[in-house]
């Protein structure tokens, strides 16, 4: 019997499509599995060696922290995977978290202004080492027995060697008046923060300086004649496809229905829903975990000689070679070689975001709250999607508790201090808490040594600092230097 062979045409085709339908259903109910994995088994950041510890599940744990929302985007194999909104972007509209809902992302403002920096640095506006002053206009960075033989640059100010002043910015409530760029770098009211100027060396230490990237705001204003929105969007935002990403302070009218709250530690909403950060290239970005997995793939396929939308194979791979300390020019350097990762956090009042990624291979991470309290569950959840995923990201570590005698507790015990910033350390119940005079509840502290302790969540290492009599004087945390108050 002869078969028509348009009817075996017809078979083979239905084959191939159901064929492609199977393929399809099974790609998206295993990766359904890995996200119920990577919601049900978050992990926690410190295990003690003889305690017991159960996964957490995150609507549990988001309940636990007072987290209202927060967003989600995996990359894997240079694509987004996908992206995921959980809990309230606004709990008093009842608005929930989607994949178009923004955040502040404070610092990782950050990096992308690196970026836009090195792609004019290419196109021969500016030079890496030239003194910054050259391409500031109406202010200077003031010359002082720091800048005697070295001088701040934009090298220096991306990684943060500058020698220049101000670690971060508090921003302005609604009812408070606004600063200009000047004011700010002058330190002179309106502005609530100090006069950014060097205070050592440049090129010599490592120490981080949203003050620096407000210098590099001016430079980049001053040399391209645009409002620094202006230049941000053109230069990156709308090359990457980061159509729900803004550098406007205050934010535009037409982003504000997407716009999440903050939320303070203790849950309740900030007045009037968020700050302005006039300080917009070290604080002032509002985007997306989406959007800004599209600013990770873009800096992947630089380094691989595979994208020159914004920069060069060579410039990526300066961008991500790590300076004194472990930053690059822009993102945090973690690892080293085949396993390299460039990263950044975010910190404003009432947000919290991090964003980790393979340098090497196209996958990465972005998470984004809209609460004080949100580095906790975005390191549980990074931990968990790299044990998901099997990527080299972050795990649990185990430590072996180390008992402090009465006499050691009552040495520690007190205020630690540094310019505008303070600390104490307190003992309730026989536990040691570390009490920060910032926007973060108290901590739980375990300690590894005499000298060192660790928070059980893995954000705060402690290191005590002895005189010869045994006494505590100071602590370094975060990077920095706090004297112990007498």
């Amino acid at each position: 019997m002869l078969v028509p062979t348009f009817s075996i045409g017809i078979r083979a085709h239905l084959l191939l499509l159901l064929s492609g339908w199977y393929t399809t259903t099974q790609a998206q109910s295993n990766l359904s599995e890995k996200i119920r994995q990577i919601e049900n088994h978050l992990l926690p950041a410190i295990v003690v060696e003889g305690e017991e510890v159960e996964p957490l599940n995150m609507a549990d744990r988001m309940k636990q922290l007072r987290i209202p929302g927060l967003s989600i985007a995996v990359i894997k194999d240079g694509e987004i995977e996908w992206v995921k909104g959980y809990g309230f972007a606004s709990q008093e509209e009842q608005r929930a978290v989607n994949e178009n809902t923004m955040f502040q992302a404070a610092s990782i403002s950050k990096p992308l202004t690196a970026l836009a920096t090195l792609h004019w640095v290419e196109k021969g506006m500016f030079s890496l080492d030239t003194n910054i002053n050259a391409y500031l206009k109406n202010w200077q960075v003031p010359d002082t027995k720091y800048t005697t033989t070295e001088k701040a640059t934009l090298r220096r100010i991306m990684s943060h060697t500058a020698g220049l002043t101000v670690h971060g910015f508090r921003g302005y409530a609604a009812n408070e008046e606004i600063p200009s760029l000047i004011q700010i770098l002058k330190g002179e009211k309106p502005a609530n923060s100090p006069a950014v100027l060097p205070d050592t060396v440049p090129g010599r230490i490592f120490r981080y300086s949203g003050g620096g990237y407000t210098v590099l705001q001016k430079a980049l204003v001053d040399q391209l004649k645009k409002p620094f929105p202006t230049l941000m969007h053109e230069t990156v935002l709308s090359k990457l496809g980061m159509h729900h990403s803004s550098y406007e302070q205050p934010l535009a009218e037409r982003f504000r229905t997407l716009a999440a709250t903050g939320y303070q530690s203790n849950g309740k909403a900030l007045k009037d829903r968020y700050h302005t950060y006039p300080e917009m290239a070290a604080a002032g970005l509002w985007t997306t975990p989406s959007d800004l997995a599209r600013y990770i793939i873009d800096i992947q396929q630089s380094l691989q000689g595979k994208s020159n939308r914004l920069i060069s194979k060579s410039m990526a791979e300066q961008m991500l070679t790590k300076n004194l300390d472990w930053y690059g020019l822009g993102p945090m350097m973690q690892n080293e070689g085949d396993l390299l990762l460039f990263i950044h956090g975010g910190s404003n009042k009432g947000f919290r975001s991090l964003y980790v990624a393979q340098a090497n291979h196209g996958n990465g991470v972005v998470i984004m709250t809209n609460s004080d309290n949100g580095f906790t569950i975005i390191y549980d959840l990074m931990r968990s999607i790299s044990n998901v995923y099997g990527w080299n990201f972050y795990r649990p570590m185990s430590v072996k508790k180390f008992t402090l005698n009465p006499g050691q507790i009552s040495r520690i015990v007190g205020k630690y201090d540094m310019t505008h910033y303070s600390f104490e350390m307190i003992q309730t119940n026989g536990k040691m808490y570390l009490k920060p005079n910032w926007d973060e509840p108290a901590v739980e502290m375990i300690a590894e040594s005499r000298e060192v302790m660790i928070d059980r969540d893995g954000q705060h290492r402690l290191e005590l600092l002895y005189d010869d009599a045994h006494t505590v004087v100071g602590a370094h945390i975060f990077g920095d230097a706090f004297k112990k108050m007498k």
